[in-house]
C-alpha cells in the first residue's frame, strides 16, 4: 500500500448480482481513468482459504480471483499477490484510512487530548484502539509500559508490570498492580503488533497517559510535550479526586485568532507559548479548583544572557509576562504576579481558575543603553576608523524594539524624524526635506514608550 494513493478494498455484500457485477465493471475501469497519482492499490483485508472458494479463469485484463459464493474480478495487482482476497463487493477508501497504526484510546470518563489519555482511573485497563483487527496468535505482547512521572512531576522511569489482551481492533493493557494516582506513564507499542493479515499495524510508537489524581495530597501535572509546561494544584484544592488536561498546542483556532489580533496592534507583546489547562472531575464534568494553583511555562535562553533566543527584536526574559485569553472577546489579557526564575529559564504565574495561559514578551522600552557614533562625524578627514565616512554615515545602537528618533539643531528646531529600526540604524546626515545638513552641533532624542535618551552630535564636512 502506498500511503498517499487511495486504496481499493474489498468487502463482502448481499447486494443484487447483477449491481455487484456493473460495481465491480465501473470500479476496475475507474483506475485507469485517473492520472498517476490518484489511482488505486490493492490492500488485502480479509484473507480465507475456506474449502467452498471456487477459482475462477479469464483471459482478458482482469483474472477472477477467490470467491465466496459470488463472482469477482480482480486486476492484475490481485493476481500477484501473495494472499487471496476474499470476496468481492467493491468499494474505494482514502490510503491514510488503512494500517494507520494507533488511532486513540477507547475511554469513558477520561479524556484523550493531543494523542494522549489524561485522567485514567488507577484500577482500569488502557485500551488502545488501531486502524486493523489485530491478530493475537500472530501478535507478540512487544508492550512496555514505563511509569515516567510521580503524582510531584518527578522523574520515576521504572518499567510496570502488565497483562495485555486483544478485542478487534483493541489491545488491552490492564495493570497488575492499580496504577499510582497522578502518575504518568508511556506505553511503547513494537512493530511486531500485526493485523488479521500478519502485517505491521504500524511503526514502533510510544503513547502516554495519565491517572486520577488524589485530592487529598500535593499534585503536579506536567504537559508530555515539554515537561518544564507544569500546573501545580495544592492538596484539598479539590473535594474529590481530579484530573487535568494540558494542552501546548498553539495551532488551536483560539489561539491563533488572539495572536492575529496581537500583530496588528503596534507595540503588542510577542507570543512564545501556551498551555490550555483543564480540569475534570472523576465523571469527566468540568470543575475549577477551590484554592489558588501555580501554571509555570518555559523560555528559551540556552545561553544565560537574559534575551529571548530566536526573538526577532531580542526580547528581554526580565519583560516577560503571563497573560490569559479571555476566550469572548479573543484577546489576550495580562497576569500580574509571575514570578521569575532566571536559571531554570521558567516563568510560573498564580491562577485562581484553569484555561488559556500564554507566555508573552513585552517589547523592549529601554533606552538607557542607546548611542550614536562616531562623534564628530567627519567623513572627509581620511580617517574612517576615528571619525566615519559617507558609506558609514551615523549610527544609533543599542536600540529598543520601537519608538522615535528626533535630531534637532541647538536651537530646537527639528531637522529629522526617524522610526526605530532595532537594534541599530543609520543616519544619512540628511534633513526631512532630503538635503544635506550642514557643518554644525546637533542633539538627538531618542523615546520609547515613556523612556527618553538624549545626546550630541558633530557634523564636520
Amino acid at each position: 500500500m502506498r500511503a498517499e494513493r487511495p486504496v481499493a478494498r474489498l468487502r463482502f455484500s448481499t447486494a443484487n448480482k447483477m449491481i455487484r457485477k456493473l460495481a465491480a465493471v465501473l470500479l476496475f475501469s475507474w483506475p485507469a481513468l485517473l492520472p498517476p497519482a490518484a489511482r488505486c492499490a490493492w490492500e488485502n483485508i480479509r484473507y480465507s482459504d475456506a474449502p467452498l472458494a471456487v477459482v475462477y479463469a479469464s483471459t482478458g485484463a482482469y483474472e477472477v480471483a477467490y470467491t465466496a459464493g459470488e463472482d469477482c474480478a480482480s486486476p492484475s495487482e490481485l493476481v500477484s499477490s501473495p494472499v487471496s482476497a476474499w470476496s468481492g463487493y467493491l468499494s474505494l477508501v482514502p490510503a491514510n484510512m488503512v494500517n494507520q497504526g494507533v488511532v486513540g484510546f477507547v475511554s469513558t470518563s477520561s479524556v484523550a487530548l493531543d494523542g494522549a489519555l489524561w485522567g485514567n482511573p488507577p484500577g482500569n485497563s488502557v485500551q488502545l484502539l488501531f486502524g486493523e483487527d489485530l491478530a493475537p496468535s500472530l501478535s507478540a505482547p512487544a508492550v512496555n509500559v514505563t511509569r515516567v512521572y510521580d503524582n510531584t512531576g518527578g522523574v520515576v522511569n521504572s518499567s510496570w508490570a502488565v497483562t495485555f489482551g486483544y478485542s478487534g481492533r483493541q489491545l488491552i493493557i490492564s495493570p497488575s498492580a492499580d496504577w499510582p494516582k497522578g502518575s504518568v506513564f508511556s506505553v511503547y507499542i513494537s512493530s511486531s503488533i500485526v493485523d488479521i493479515t500478519g502485517s505491521p499495524v504500524s511503526e514502533a510508537a510510544t503513547v502516554y497517559f495519565s491517572v486520577l489524581m488524589d485530592y487529598q495530597t500535593d499534585n503536579t501535572a506536567a504537559a508530555f510535550s515539554d515537561r518544564r509546561v507544569r500546573v501545580a494544584v495544592p492538596a484539598n484544592a479539590y473535594s474529590q479526586d481530579f484530573y487535568l488536561t494540558l494542552s501546548t498546542d498553539s495551532g488551536r483556532r483560539e489561539v491563533a485568532e488572539a495572536n492575529a489580533r496581537l500583530a496588528a496592534l503596534p507595540g503588542a507583546p510577542e507570543f512564545l507559548n501556551t498551555v490550555d489547562v483543564r480540569p475534570y472531575d472523576p465523571a469527566g464534568n468540568p470543575v475549577q479548583p477551590g484554592a489558588p494553583c501555580v501554571v509555570t511555562l518555559p523560555y528559551p535562553d540556552d545561553d544565560g544572557n537574559g534575551v529571548i533566543d530566536g526573538s526577532v527584536s531580542r526580547l528581554k526574559a526580565s519583560n516577560l509576562a503571563v497573560w490569559h485569553l479571555d476566550e469572548q472577546r479573543g484577546l489576550w489579557v495580562k497576569q500580574t504576579g509571575a514570578s521569575l526564575d532566571a536559571s531554570s529559564r521558567l516563568v510560573s504565574q498564580p491562577v485562581s481558575h484553569f484555561s488559556n495561559y500564554a507566555l508573552l514578551a513585552l517589547p523592549d522600552a529601554d533606552v538607557t543603553p542607546v548611542y550614536a557614533f562616531p562623534v564628530p562625524f567627519r567623513p572627509n578627514a581620511g580617517n574612517a576608523a576615528r571619525y566615519g565616512s559617507w558609506s558609514d554615515l551615523i549610527t544609533f545602537t543599542n536600540l529598543p524594539v520601537q519608538g522615535k528618533i528626533r535630531i534637532y539643531t541647538v536651537t530646537g528646531a527639528l531637522v529629522r524624524e526617524l522610526a526605530v529600526t532595532p537594534p541599530s540604524m543609520k543616519w544619512d546626515v540628511k534633513n526631512k526635506d532630503g538635503e544635506l545638513v550642514g557643518s554644525g552641533v546637533y542633539l538627538w532624542e531618542v523615546t520609547s514608550g515613556k523612556n527618553r535618551k538624549t545626546g550630541k552630535l558633530v557634523v564636520i564636512k
